[in-house]
């Protein structure tokens, strides 16, 4: 019977070119990833200002509307009704609607102000409106308005 020998190439292990090549694809993959870190954290930190600008925004609407109102009504802990000066025919009410805080016109239309609200709330105090809002991501807002609210 007769044993056939196979020769191997390069049984010694890899060359230096191939070490070379392999420590080049993993820097490549280093630097990719580490580029990847750093975008992450960029968009983490544009959303949290984002959420915090439509706050400031929302509580800049309602002070527009709030001097621009005639008087105003606690309809529920969860609703406010506005009505305008220069229009008496019309009011506005702030509510949720599935999440986000809306405002509506008894003429129609709806317009959104605040976006992913978990949660929100109104309490009078005085002719103080102490707003409570939960935000999607847990962080908790507040901010005490001075509104003309009709006495109940």
């Amino acid at each position: 019977m007769r044993v056939m020998k196979v020769k191997i190439w390069n049984e010694q292990g890899f060359t230096f070119l191939e070490s070379i090549f392999q420590l080049m694809i993993f820097i490549l993959f280093a630097n990719i990833s580490l580029l990847l870190i750093f975008w992450f954290r960029e968009i983490i930190t544009l959303e949290k200002m984002t959420e915090e600008v439509n706050w400031e925004l929302f509580i800049y609407d309602l002070n527009q509307y709030n001097e621009r109102t005639l008087t105003g009504k606690l309809n529920s802990s969860t609703s406010l009704q506005l009505e305008l000066i220069d229009e008496a025919d019309r009011y506005f009410i702030f509510d949720r609607s599935e999440f986000h805080i809306r405002k509506r016109s008894n003429l129609g239309g709806n317009e959104i102000l605040l976006p992913y609200v978990d949660l929100w709330s109104l309490t009078v105090d005085g002719n103080e409106l102490l707003v409570k809002v939960v935000m999607r991501d847990g962080k908790r807002r507040e901010r005490r308005l001075v509104m003309p609210l009709a006495d109940e």
